[in-house]
């Protein structure tokens, strides 16, 4: 089982962009789980989402203490206010957007990938250039 927790903040789409990777895994034939946690209702308060994909049926149902091996940040501003590594497996990945590896030396114990997003990119570039990094580290297949 692969575990991911998509970070980012209410009015952004972290859990759709959640819900097209546990989707495009379901029709790749696999098993998935999506849960949804919102700390405010709130435009800008911090929100994650956390996906499980497996090849087997999923028994694991709490999301109260998930230890991803994928962490995905939407928005980068978060970095300084929540621990978007918090429970992160070692050796875990950080997947942001926008950002070099250099400028995150806090991240020293995770590896990290950098989805290149093109200025003015809009939300369907932005979720294809993230869906690629995935099928890159192998999370899903390419079409």
């Amino acid at each position: 089982m692969i575990e991911l927790r998509f970070h980012g903040r209410y009015g952004q789409p972290v859990t759709p962009w959640a819900m097209a990777v546990a989707t495009k895994a379901l029709q790749q034939g696999r098993y998935v789980q999506v849960f949804e946690n919102f700390g405010a209702f709130r435009s800008g308060a911090p929100m994650h989402t956390t996906v499980r994909i497996s090849d087997n049926f999923i028994y694991t149902r709490s999301s109260n203490h998930t230890s991803p091996d994928i962490v995905v940040v939407l928005d980068n501003s978060l970095f300084g206010v929540t621990d978007v590594t918090r429970g992160l497996k070692p050796g875990g990945i950080v997947v942001a957007a926008g950002l070099q590896p250099e400028g995150l030396q806090a991240l020293k114990d995770f590896r990290f990938i950098s989805v290149p997003v093109p200025p003015g990119a809009g939300q369907e570039e932005r979720k294809n250039a993230l869906l690629e990094a995935l099928a890159d580290l192998g999370v899903i297949k390419r079409d």
